[in-house]
């Protein structure tokens, strides 16, 4: 597949990372948002991440002649026109979404992707004529930097779009992985998610506080951020109307109230300046406790992804080390821990808060 105009949709902090990773992959690069103001901002931060990228040797080319590729437009129309290929990054709103992908099955013939967390591909597809070249495309932030992309078919997907946006997946730099059905949340924001609910449960149970639960899911399972500094620097903001936006479509998790007390004061964590934590923040201490309840529930939505083929054994794992930046795969924790003593802890986890979605899926 030939790509002569390679589209974003969306100029914030994920579509000019996305638009970045295609100029530096080569492509003639379409930039859109709903001011002018917005995609000058966008273009500064394009070519300051470009100058600190080539001034530790990382970037092929002068960074003007990179930027040389990029065009800049308010018109969606003039930007979706004859694209080959699309990638929208605009807020998690489904409704907007639509309205980007009908206007793109209108006036083009090329693959059309969505950068949602957690937004069903099918739902999206059905603003369009030609669903089958409706996919999912989920990069990380910053997607200069992460280096997973989740793929995702809708139910009408084709196989050839597929194969098409791994290509271009790979084109861009980034390792992809497939969720081959169209659950919500796919696969690193399920598992991200059961880390928060069991580290919820703990804290609203008294057996740990905050600091306790990341001081040990950073020292004793090796995560980078822990688990609730990292959704203050995700933003808890996201982090509920994700969650509501899942539980809508049928996810089942336990209730985080401090999640919704925290929302609701617009605490949000590194971009109110408090979440979780004060910030700027760092894991310090707190008190070792049971790893092995923190990823409990973490590692049954691992094997119930695995158990409904929703992803491979390899991409799940795949998903936790370069998605999460844990040092392991969630299996080998599971193999680590054994999954005796995680089954113990979910039934105990099901009789404590009446949730059957806690019922061991091994």
């Amino acid at each position: 597949m030939k790509i002569n105009k390679f589209t974003v949709i969306g100029a914030g902090t994920m579509g000019h990372g996305i638009a970045e990773l295609a100029l530096i992959a080569g492509y003639e690069v379409w930039l859109n948002d709903v001011n002018d103001e917005i995609l000058k901002n966008a273009l500064n931060k394009i070519k300051w991440s470009l100058t600190e990228l080539q001034k530790k040797g990382k970037l092929k080319g002068e960074t003007d002649q990179i930027l040389s590729r990029i065009h800049t437009t308010s018109n969606l129309e003039e930007a979706l026109k004859d694209t080959d290929f699309m990638v929208e990054a605009v807020i998690e709103d489904i409704n907007l979404k639509s309205k980007i992908f009908a206007k793109a099955d209108e006036v083009s013939d090329g693959i059309l992707a969505t950068n949602t967390s957690s937004l069903p591909i099918s739902e999206i597809a059905e603003s369009t004529k030609k669903p089958e070249r409706v996919i999912g495309m989920h990069f990380f932030n910053p997607p200069v930097l992460m280096p997973l992309v989740e793929i995702i078919k809708g139910k009408l997907t084709s196989d050839n779009t597929v194969k098409e946006t791994f290509q271009v997946t790979k084109n861009l730099g980034k390792e992809p992985v497939l969720a081959k059905k169209d659950i919500p949340g796919f696969i690193v924001t399920r598992i991200l998610f059961r880390l928060l609910e069991t580290s919820c449960y703990l804290v609203e149970s008294g057996k740990a506080t905050i600091e306790d639960v990341d001081y040990t899911a950073k020292t004793e399972l090796g995560f980078p951020m822990g688990v609730f500094l990292l959704q203050d620097n995700i933003g808890i903001d996201v982090d509920y109307l994700i969650m509501n936006s899942m539980t809508k479509r049928g996810f089942e998790i336990y209730n985080c109230e401090i999640i919704k007390e925290k929302f609701e004061k617009k605490e949000y964590g590194v971009k109110s300046g408090k979440g979780f934590y004060t910030h700027p923040a760092k894991i310090v201490s707190g008190k070792i406790i049971d790893p092995s309840f923190i990823i409990s529930s973490a590692v049954n939505e691992a094997y119930f992804l695995l158990k409904e083929d929703v992803a491979s054994k390899d991409d799940i794992d795949k998903s936790c080390k370069l998605g999460l930046g844990w040092p392991k795969g969630i299996f080998d924790y599971a193999n680590q821990i054994g999954l005796d003593k995680i089954r113990n802890i979910l039934e105990f986890l099901e009789k404590e808060t009446g949730e059957k979605h806690f019922e061991p899926q091994f």
